[in-house]
């Protein structure tokens, strides 16, 4: 047995001298710690000092415990002492991720299906905004059965208080930009700015055709994908693996690969602003996301990690 020192950095937090072992995991001294003070233990967050013992340290660096790993995992080293000290904050109100995501993709359907037949007359749409609609509903309503069916979180929780942040994205530049701008009435005769604001080609049936026929591909390699990744991992396990097969060959994150080929296709079906903003935005995003975790991969992996992959564009990114 070990001795653990919890020092609190949240008033409301109470310090705890507690008996353990090394092999314990932290979610279970957290979910015990949260219980003798009465909050939420999605709201708790455990974190140590390396070398609280550093003199030269000016500015001692904080490293926060992952909650499936044990204290000796987390590189709590007992073996200098059994007594050591974590440090617990109160992190605020908790929201659960799959909660998050299934808020963030039913925005954009809401919201455009609201301005396709509500605000504007539907009944007057030409095929290409047909096709638009149709494509964004399926798009978002597969993000759905993702969220709930397929996709596994690295985290239990994220603070409430970035939900509205994280919405932004898909609420108003999917949801109200291009539900505004795409579907906006086409028989009617824009002048000055207007006519840039709410263009939307007018495409052949046949054309638009080969587009949906594009997109489908994009959609289901996106699946594919995310089938991949499921699969890496045993049911509640958070161990990060190596994904082979398909895109993954070339890329560590061919899922954000097709999910901006898709919405490029998209922008260029319609060729309205809207769309190709959100489709510059969202794969600004997406390339960021991907660099880290490609460096994350990397230094987790070491010489395993295939060496030739980009991180989101093959041979490119």
């Amino acid at each position: 047995m070990v001795n653990l020192d919890i020092l609190p950095r949240s008033k409301n937090l109470r310090k705890i001298k507690c008996d353990t072992d090394p092999k314990t995991r932290v979610k279970s001294i957290i979910d015990e710690y949260a219980r003798v003070n009465k909050v939420n233990p999605n709201r708790i967050k455990f974190s140590f000092l390396p070398d609280e013992d550093d003199k030269d340290t000016k500015r001692p660096v904080r490293i926060a415990l992952k909650n499936e790993q044990t204290l000796e995992q987390n590189g709590l080293d007992f073996s200098k002492s059994d007594s050591l000290a974590v440090y617990a904050k109160d992190v605020g109100p908790q929201i659960d991720w799959r909660t998050v995501y299934f808020i963030e993709y039913l925005g954009p359907i809401i919201l455009q299906s609201l301005i396709y037949f509500a605000w504007y007359d539907a009944t007057n749409n030409t095929w290409t905004q047909k096709f638009s609609y149709i494509m964004c509903s399926l798009h978002y309503l597969k993000r759905e059965y993702e969220t709930l069916f397929i996709h596994s979180f690295s985290s239990d929780t994220m603070p409430l208080k970035h939900l509205f942040r994280n919405s932004g994205h898909y609420w108003i530049l999917n949801g109200l930009l291009i539900g505004i701008a795409v579907y906006a009435p086409q028989d009617q005769y824009y002048t000055g700015i207007y006519k840039y604001l709410f263009h939307v080609e007018d495409r052949p049936i046949e054309v638009l055709f080969l587009f949906a026929a594009a997109w489908v591909f994009c959609q289901a390699s996106n699946y594919y994908c995310h089938l991949i990744l499921m699969n890496l991992r045993p049911l509640g396990s958070r161990e990060h693996k190596i994904p082979y097969g398909y895109f993954f060959e070339y890329v560590s994150f061919p899922n954000y690969f097709f999910e901006s080929l898709g919405w490029l296709v998209f922008a260029i079906m319609n060729n309205n602003w809207a769309s190709y903003l959100f489709f510059a935005v969202g794969t600004a995003t997406m390339m960021m996301w991907a660099a880290q975790k490609h460096r994350r991969y990397k230094k987790e992996f070491g010489d395993k990690y295939p060496s030739d992959r980009k991180a989101m564009i093959p041979l490119i990114f």
